[in-house]
């Protein structure tokens, strides 16, 4: 993996005129927030990207005002140029506006390490303002609001890095056009910073291009009108392959915008740990009639979790609530269920969901223990104890039914709910009361069970005497 600094991170569909990695160079009008930024260093210079925020302010990746071992730089070798479609040789149409670095902000939770880190925003102030009044140079828009996650959202980026992974940038303004991943997802490009912190960092990938060394700092924005700005470039895959993905810092979480806004110690939002645990399970086999239950804990940030349950065939959410509780039904026969935790504080909303539990199966086989012989004389009650043996994990309604021949006395029923483990050899009492005139001799009772979905049959003989 590698950083974006000096590392293009906005390319296009590849063309023969351009050569840039599967993107496309267009003029600066079609991107007016986008700018190049350089670092002059003891060994030269660094290049990054990002984009205009207001007259005073430029946004771009923490890492940018950094430098490559690691040292804070100065204010003054940081260099900002606008309204430019070629940092290296003006072109027809540009209007360059070039300004220096008065001082810059970085998150407070970025840290400059060898590898990826989360909080990768910094917003730089400039000597002077930009003119913001000619259609070369104009702000992208930040979100109005803490919206969600921008699951499968059409975005663009245009950054000034590398056309091609081995060499240096032309100084051309490339594009591409993509979708954001779903939350937590990065396809193949494994890093520290997913899915601990996917609250305020995702992915986003490209059919066709990649972004690469130099597009650092680039703003990931939406492709339609007014082109909000969702995230900040941060880092690739090496080698700038063309549909690889990429990470960025996701502006639209609440900790990073009040951030971006001005607010140096911004709500964190909840993140992940080793110890962060999300348990999906139940007290017996998966089967109609069993609890499937969802914990979840040890968050950073003592969020408040909700769970929802999702048939993963479908991704249909078939419960969402603080519970994580799910009674399994007849109608959920097949699912392959999956947990998601979400876990939610003022500085954004973290998720992390388990893999599919094994499909649901039909209700288990409720067991009825014999009945032995009862015996009852005409105008009394006999109490009838029968015994449920269902499945382990079955809850719900546990019901008895005794029936008699309508000569003989009316029907009678109990029931309880059962809720918690369920399951186990279960006792219900009923009292059968034997009518004045009822026949005498014997006769069979029907007896009918239910323990949560589960159904039995069963009878029993039944003597009346005087």
């Amino acid at each position: 993996m590698r950083r974006l600094l000096v590392i293009a991170l906005l390319a296009v569909p590849a063309s023969p005129a351009y050569g840039v990695v599967g993107g496309d160079a267009v003029s600066v009008q079609s991107a007016p927030w986008a700018v190049s930024i350089r670092q002059a260093t003891r060994n030269g210079s660094l290049l990054c990207s990002g984009a205009v925020l207001d007259p005073l302010h430029v946004l771009t990746a923490a890492h940018c005002v950094f430098d490559l071992n690691g040292n804070v730089a100065v204010p003054g070798s940081l260099t900002v140029r606008a309204g430019a479609s070629n940092f290296s040789s003006a072109a027809a149409g540009d209007a360059q506006q070039e300004r220096g670095v008065s001082s810059f902000r970085v998150h407070p939770g970025y840290a400059w390490l060898a590898f990826l880190t989360p909080d990768d925003v910094a917003v730089l102030a400039l000597s002077a303002p930009l003119d913001l009044g000619t259609p070369q140079v104009q702000a992208a828009p930040l979100p109005t609001g803490s919206g969600s996650y921008p699951d499968g959202a059409n975005v663009t980026l245009a950054g000034f890095g590398r056309e091609s992974g081995g060499s240096a940038p032309d100084g051309s303004l490339n594009t591409l056009s993509g979708t954001v991943d779903e939350q937590g997802a990065c396809g193949s490009f494994s890093n520290r910073v997913l899915p601990y912190n996917d609250a305020i960092a995702f992915c986003a990938a490209a059919p066709r291009a990649s972004v690469c060394n130099g597009d650092s700092g680039a703003a990931l924005v939406t492709s339609d009108p007014p082109h909000m700005i969702v995230g900040i470039a941060s880092a690739g895959a090496t080698g700038c392959t063309p549909g690889s993905h990429a990470l960025y810092t996701n502006v639209v979480s609440p900790e990073i915008l009040e951030f971006i806004r001005g607010n140096d110690q911004p709500p964190p939002a909840p993140r992940a740990s080793l110890s962060t645990f999300v348990r999906i399970g139940a007290d017996g086999p998966l089967a109609a009639g069993v609890t499937l239950r969802c914990t979840s804990g040890h968050w950073d940030g003592a969020p408040s979790v909700t769970y929802e349950l999702v048939d993963t065939r479908t991704n249909q959410v078939l419960q969402r609530d603080a519970r994580g509780s799910l009674l399994l039904t007849s109608r959920m026969v097949g699912a392959t269920i999956a947990c998601r935790a979400i876990a939610t504080n003022a500085g954004g909303t973290a998720r992390i969901e388990t893999t599919a539990a094994e499909p649901v199966a039909a209700a288990p086989k409720l067991e009825l223990e014999r009945v032995p012989a009862l015996t009852a004389r005409r105008g009394t009650s006999a109490t009838v104890r029968v015994w449920l043996d269902p499945a382990q994990g079955v809850t719900g309604k546990y019901g008895v039914c005794l029936t008699p021949p309508a000569r003989v006395g009316s029907r009678a029923c109990v029931s309880q709910q059962v809720t918690g483990e369920g399951g186990g050899r279960v006792a219900l009492e009923v009292a059968l009361r034997v009518a004045s005139t009822a026949p005498l001799g014997k006769t069979k009772v029907a007896i009918s069970a239910v323990a949560g979905p589960s159904r039995s049959r069963s009878a029993a003989v039944l003597r009346v005497t005087r």
